[in-house]
């Protein structure tokens, strides 16, 4: 039978208290002691044996980095390594691994936390599973470039000649886009003229003015030309601030239909 006075049975209440605490956070919650060799896991919590599939004995005595894994990203791993060695608060997305070898997406937070009256630091990791957030994010990334790429179709019409046809607004990253496709296409195809069609484009700004400038030339360096067609008595008005089209040596058509009967005549 254990005996205990009054403040250590206040002490080992609390002490349960917090145990029981820990346990029923939504995270997985570790902590470890750098005083030992290898900085061990000397406790979990039940969110971590839920979070990884690992039980508190299968992991008591062993440090974190078996939670590593063949896609884990070195660059994570040295800042937890350094912030460690440096007793500072480490925040990472880390891919880990669960005891099934399902990997996940680890949001990390270690804080080293100093007990003054035992005169020692250890390691407080929390960890939330952030697997769906990530690929969401990437879903969207993905989703992101698709409608950028297909915002900028360039639609080959007969030998050495494509149409681009510029629909809605340009801002820099569709500009960049829109030369990075060009560039790719001309030098993929070789072709000697490419159209860019503005028949669908109604507002005349700066990204525009810009977009048709560097278009022109990247073309006029790879051998390409040049030709606009679609430009409404409206939208040339619109354009008179940023530029003059005879500055740029490019010629306007009013339909792409017209532009191929003069490429055509030669």
């Amino acid at each position: 039978m254990h005996f205990y006075s009054l403040d250590k049975l206040e002490e080992v209440q609390q002490n349960e208290f917090i145990k029981a605490a820990i346990d029923y956070v939504g995270a997985g919650v570790v902590i470890s002691d750098p005083q030992q060799e290898d900085n061990p896991i000397i406790y979990v919590n039940k969110g971590f044996e839920e979070l990884t599939g690992y039980q508190a004995d299968e992991v008591l005595g062993y440090n974190c980095r078996f939670l590593q894994g063949k896609d884990t990203d070195n660059k994570e791993v040295k800042s937890i390594r350094e912030g460690v060695e440096n007793f500072r608060i480490v925040q990472v997305e880390i891919l880990n691994y669960k005891k099934n070898h399902t990997p996940f997406w680890n949001e990390l937070q270690i804080y080293p936390v100093h007990i003054s009256h035992m005169g020692q630091t250890f390691f407080v990791g929390v960890q939330q599973d952030v697997t769906q957030r990530r690929e969401a994010e990437s879903l969207v990334g993905h989703y992101s470039s698709e409608v950028k790429r297909l915002s900028t179709p360039i639609v080959p019409i007969e030998d050495n000649i494509s149409v681009l046809p510029l629909i809605g607004t340009v801002d820099e990253d569709r500009l960049q886009e829109m030369l990075d496709t060009v560039g790719r296409h001309v030098q993929e195809e070789k072709e000697d003229y490419l159209i860019l069609d503005l028949s669908s484009v109604y507002t005349f700004d700066e990204n525009i003015h810009m977009g048709i400038y560097q278009l022109n030339q990247l073309l006029n360096i790879m051998g390409t030309t040049l030709l606009l067609t679609g430009v409404k008595p409206n939208f040339a008005m619109q354009s008179t601030p940023y530029a003059d089209f005879s500055e740029l040596s490019l010629r306007t058509y009013s339909s792409v239909k017209q532009a191929l009967q003069h490429i055509r005549k030669g």
